[in-house]
């Protein structure tokens, strides 16, 4: 980010008036000013507050429909295949890539995670919490007590 406000008036001194260089660097010299602190390091962001709860299945029924999240079926794709709670997506946990599909995910959504029986999705959970999840819920007991 630094090196890119550095450049913007460079980049702009080929198609611009002197007046609108001058313009340019102004407002690139205050981001700078407000972006990198006087030991010339950019300021990191104030570690967010995560939430996780495991949950039964009332309560993670009803925190599902109140809130706008992301539901995330952790067992294998045969294990979905035959049958998953509605609106749910499939991410193995087991797979190679269950780490690298989960860091494409918003961190900032409500995430809803299950397995079939509670001990993949307790993992899962663990893994969503140490990328900074904001909010994560673990469906107790898993999809084999799941009643809709």
């Amino acid at each position: 980010m630094k090196k890119l406000i550095y450049l913007l008036p460079l980049a702009l001194l080929s198609c611009g008036s002197e007046e609108q260089i001058e313009n340019t660097t102004e407002v690139a010299d205050n981001v700078n000013s407000e972006v990198v602190t006087e030991d010339n390091e950019i300021p990191q962001p104030e570690s967010s507050t995560t939430f996780t709860d495991d949950c039964d299945n009332e309560t993670f029924k009803k925190l599902l429909s109140e809130k706008n999240g992301l539901l995330i079926d952790v067992r294998t794709p045969e294990e979905f295949a035959a049958g998953h709670i509605e609106n749910a997506i499939n991410i193995d946990f087991k797979s190679a890539e269950f780490e690298s599909i989960v860091d494409t995910l918003n961190v900032s959504t409500p995430t809803f995670v299950y397995c079939q029986g509670g001990t993949r999705s307790s993992n899962a959970r663990d893994i969503l919490m140490s990328k900074s999840f904001s909010e994560v819920y673990n469906l107790e007991n898993g999809y084999g007590n799941w009643k809709d």
